[in-house]
């Protein structure tokens, strides 16, 4: 062996030995750059930095202070001190590096502040929503409806968290963990987002806020909806496609789960869906967890199925109609500009993909009553035609009426002119 090639060979060596072992703590990650790429904004924070992958940007800087204030207002409501805070973060320190995907290149003074003042920080912002009486005057947050809208977006993003032991551990040193749980104060601030069951803590393993707000969007058992293997991967034909084909659109009743889609009879069933700014945001970042974590892709798949409905703003004024939708983004078009291509890049075949059976059964629906459907789109959609086939068959009715009297007229009394047989 030549010395370059043996030089080659232990440096490769010494790379591979040198790779940080993958741990099953892993569950915070960097969006990957084809997904970013669609709508960066969707996954970036406008005014606070939870976390280390934004640590460093000035424009996040002036919250900071902010951070602080809460602290301090949390420390007046626990039994324990600053001290103890600090030293149950720093006995966490491993398992927090070991939640993010990136190596972490803070040291450890700097990163168990930092995760000390955030964390606590998400904790104080849940409480003051639930508990407006801890709010002082001059709330930095609170008090200015737009910074409270652009904090609940920051804090729904996938790169922008802190691992969630961390926060229910905090939480649990106040007096307020024997009045509401961790859980509950968390479902109050995201409810109104996008409406979903609560969950329990004790039930469901949660690995930081955006894995909750996807688990709040599950099947609250599993009976809740089931997902058949389909052979291919299909999409469905548009809302007004398969509304021409006699499809009826109908909103979910009770507190179904947003994934649990039904098609049976003609009749399609989804859960009321309120589209508004946090919207985007709220849908991206989980479906950037679920490529980066999940096995099972429930909210792709479901933004998959929404956008094959939706091809234009026709179909969105059909989804509206029957209450499927609410639109409070504005015109049909900013609704088909957030939805259309969300997904793209993410799922990539019938496995992933959960609606495959029902977008099957959708489309051999369509495909049973597509000439009705032609007629309805191409003839008697246009009122002219409608006018005309009307008149044409009053016309044709008219006329048979008119050669039957004729004949009742010219052989009435004689049914031998008629009706001729030879003697």
């Amino acid at each position: 062996m030549s010395p370059t090639v043996k030089e080659v060979v232990i440096n490769i060596k010494k790379k591979i030995n040198n790779l940080p072992p993958v741990s099953v703590e892993r569950c915070i990650y960097q969006v990957p750059e084809k997904l970013r790429r669609a709508n960066e904004e969707a996954y970036t924070p406008q005014v606070v930095s939870i976390g280390p992958f934004h640590r460093d940007k000035m424009v996040l800087q002036s919250t900071e202070e902010i951070k602080l204030k809460y602290l301090k207002g949390f420390l007046s409501c626990i039994k324990a001190d600053l001290v103890a805070c600090t030293r149950m973060i720093k006995e966490s320190e491993d398992r927090i590096r070991q939640c993010y995907q990136e190596k972490l290149t803070q040291g450890s003074n700097d990163l168990v502040e930092m995760i000390l003042v955030d964390a606590v920080f998400v904790v104080e912002l849940f409480i003051r929503n639930h508990y407006p009486e801890y709010r002082d005057g001059n709330d930095g947050i609170f008090s200015k409806q737009w910074m409270s809208n652009a904090v609940l977006h920051d804090v729904l993003l996938l790169e922008n968290q802190v691992p969630f032991f961390v926060l229910e551990n905090l939480y649990n040193l106040t007096t307020l963990r024997n009045t509401v749980t961790f859980f509950k104060l968390s479902y109050e601030y995201f409810k109104d987002v996008l409406p979903g069951h609560e969950l329990a803590g004790t039930r469901i393993p949660v690995r930081h806020l955006v894995d909750y707000v996807r688990a709040m969007q599950l099947p609250s058992s599993p009976q809740g909806v089931m997902f058949k293997q389909a052979k291919k991967f299909e999409l469905t034909r548009s809302a007004k496609e398969l509304q021409e084909a006699g499809v009826t659109f109908r909103p979910a009743k009770g507190t179904s789960s947003l994934l649990d889609v039904v098609f049976n009879d003609g009749i399609l069933v989804m859960r009321r869906v309120i589209l508004h700014e946090w919207t985007e945001a709220y849908f991206r970042n989980m479906v950037a967890y679920e490529q980066c974590h999940h096995e099972y892709k429930h909210i792709s798949s479901y933004v998959i199925l929404l956008d094959s409905l939706i091809q234009k703003p026709k179909d969105i004024d059909i989804l509206i109609s029957c209450g499927i939708l609410e639109n409070q983004l504005g015109s049909a078009d900013d609704v088909a500009h957030l939805i259309n291509g969300m997904y793209k890049g993410t799922v990539r075949g019938s496995s992933e993909f959960l609606y495959s059976s029902q977008c099957v059964s959708l489309n051999e629906h369509w495909q049973a009553h597509r000439r009705k459907a032609i007629l309805n789109r191409d003839y008697f959609s246009k009122p002219w035609f409608k006018i005309s086939a009307v008149a044409g068959g009053v016309l044709l009715v008219l006329t048979i009426a008119q050669t039957v009297c004729s004949f009742i007229y010219v052989y009435a009394g004689d049914a031998g002119r008629l009706f001729r047989w030879r003697k």
